[in-house]
C-alpha cells in the first residue's frame, strides 16, 4: 500500500489526456468498418491480396466500440472507485452527470432521425419497415429514448444505427455503482462478474425467446454476446481492473517510465484484428463456430492489449502518446461521440443524396460538423445538466464526470 504522503497515479480528478484522443481512434475505426462493409465488392473484389487484407482489416473496424467499452469501465473506476457513497443525494449526481454526459445530443439526433423518416421515408434497413403499425411505431420510439432498443431485434437498428451500444453503456452505468460497491468488499469479486453476468445474460435469452416473443427481446445467444452488456461486460471489467491496478499504486519518480506497454498493446490489437478477418475469411458467416470464436477474440481476448495501450499511453512518452494528446486529437476526442452518432443514418442519408457520397469527403465534413455541434451544443448542455460539483472531506474527491 502506497504511503499517504506519496501522490498516487490516479485520483478522481485524473484526467488522462491522451485517452481522449483514443476516443477519436476508436470512432475513426467504426466509421472505416462502416464504409467498407457498405461496399465490399469493390473494396475487396480484383485487388491484389495485400489490399484486400487491408480492407479485411477495415472490416473489423468495428472493434472501436471494444476500445470504448473498455475506457468506458477504466473511466468511471477511476472517478468512483473512491468517492462511492450509497446515499440518495450520491446516485442523484450520478445518474444526472451519466444523464448530461450522453442523453442531451442522442435526443436532438434522435428527434431528427425519425423526423426524416417520418416525413423523407426512403426504406433504408434503420428505418421501420413499411408494414410496421402505428402501435409498433410509438413501441419502437419508446425503446430508443429509454435507451433500452438493444435488446430488441427487430429495433435495435432502427433511429440512429450505431447507438445501440448506448443500451450497452446505460446498463453499465447502472450496474457500475454495485459492482464498485462489490469490489470494496473483496476485489477478486471482478473474477466472478463475468461468469454471473453471463448467466443471467443466458437465462434473460432463453426466458424471453419462450415468454416474451416480442420484438426479438432478447432472441438469442449471438444478440446476448454481441449486444448486450451481459455479454460485453468484459471488456468494462478489464477497464475497471486497471483502474483498481492503477489505484493501488503510488507515482514512482525514478522509474524508467518506458515500459513498451504502448506497442504491446498496438501490436495485439492489430493482431486480434487479424484474428477477427481470418475468423470470417475462413468460417461460414452466423454460424456457432463463427459466434463462439468472434467472442472469444473480441469480447475476452482483445481487451487485453487495449488494456496495454491505455497504460502505454497514460505512463510512457511515447509518439503516439505526444499526437494523441496534441490539442488537435483532444478536440477530435471530445467531439467523437457526436461524430460516431452522425456518421450513419439520417445525417448521412442526406449528405449523401445532397451533397457527396465520397469517403473523404464525408470524413471531413462530419468530422468538421461534429467539432461544431460540440461547441454549440453538447459542451453547453452538459454545462448546464451535470451536477454541481461538492466539497468532501479530505481524502474524497470532488470530481464529476
Amino acid at each position: 500500500m502506497a504511503e499517504q504522503s506519496e501522490k498516487r497515479i490516479i485520483t478522481a480528478n485524473s484526467y488522462f489526456p491522451a485517452l481522449t484522443g483514443v476516443r477519436a481512434v476508436g470512432a475513426y475505426m467504426v466509421f472505416i468498418y462502416h464504409i467498407v462493409i457498405s461496399d465490399q465488392a469493390s473494396f475487396l473484389s480484383g485487388k491484389s491480396s495485400g489490399i484486400e487484407w487491408l480492407a479485411r482489416l477495415g472490416l473489423e473496424g468495428h472493434i472501436g466500440v471494444t476500445i470504448f467499452f473498455v475506457l468506458s469501465g477504466f473511466l468511471i473506476t477511476a472517478r468512483y472507485i473512491n468517492g462511492l457513497s450509497f446515499t440518495k443525494s450520491w446516485f442523484r449526481r450520478y445518474l444526472q452527470n451519466r444523464f448530461a454526459r450522453i442523453y442531451p445530443v442522442y435526443l436532438i439526433l434522435t428527434v431528427f432521425a425519425f423526423t426524416i423518416m417520418t416525413y423523407k421515408y426512403s426504406n433504408n434497413w434503420y428505418e421501420w419497415g413499411a408494414a410496421f403499425t402505428p402501435f409498433d411505431k410509438v413501441v419502437t420510439i419508446i425503446l430508443n429514448l429509454t435507451l433500452t432498443r438493444a435488446y430488441f431485434y427487430d429495433i435495435a437498428f432502427i433511429g440512429i444505427p450505431t447507438a445501440w451500444t448506448l443500451t450497452v453503456e446505460e446498463t453499465f452505468y447502472l450496474s457500475a455503482p454495485f459492482l464498485l460497491l462489490g469490489l470494496r468488499f473483496n476485489t477478486r469479486a471482478l473474477y466472478l462478474y463475468p461468469l454471473i453476468l453471463l448467466i443471467i445474460g443466458l437465462a434473460l435469452a432463453g426466458f424471453c425467446t419462450r415468454y416474451l416473443p416480442y420484438y426479438g427481446l432478447m432472441n438469442s445467444i449471438g444478440l446476448m454476446l454481441g449486444m448486450t452488456f451481459f455479454g460485453r461486460c468484459i471488456e468494462f471489467l478489464m477497464g475497471m481492473r486497471l483502474a483498481l491496478w492503477m489505484n493501488r499504486r503510488a507515482e514512482d519518480k525514478h522509474k524508467n517510465p518506458v515500459t513498451h506497454a504502448t506497442a504491446f498493446g498496438v501490436a495485439g490489437i492489430i493482431i486480434g484484428a487479424l484474428l477477427l478477418a481470418v475468423i470470417q475469411y475462413f468460417i461460414e458467416k452466423d454460424t456457432p463456430a463463427s459466434l463462439y470464436m468472434i467472442f472469444i477474440v473480441n469480447n475476452i481476448l482483445l481487451p487485453i492489449p487495449i488494456v496495454l495501450l491505455f497504460w502505454g499511453l497514460i505512463r510512457e512518452r511515447t509518439w503516439l502518446q505526444s499526437i494523441l494528446q496534441s490539442r488537435l486529437f483532444i478536440l477530435l476526442g471530445k467531439s467523437s461521440y457526436i461524430f460516431y452518432l452522425i456518421h450513419l443514418g439520417a445525417v448521412d442519408f442526406l449528405f449523401t443524396h445532397n451533397v457527396s457520397d465520397h469517403w473523404l469527403v464525408r470524413l471531413v465534413a462530419y468530422t468538421l460538423l461534429s467539432i461544431t455541434l460540440y461547441h454549440l451544443v453538447e459542451k453547453p448542455m452538459q454545462k448546464l445538466l451535470r451536477a454541481k460539483p461538492v466539497e468532501i472531506k479530505k481524502q474524497t474527491s470532488t470530481a464529476v464526470v
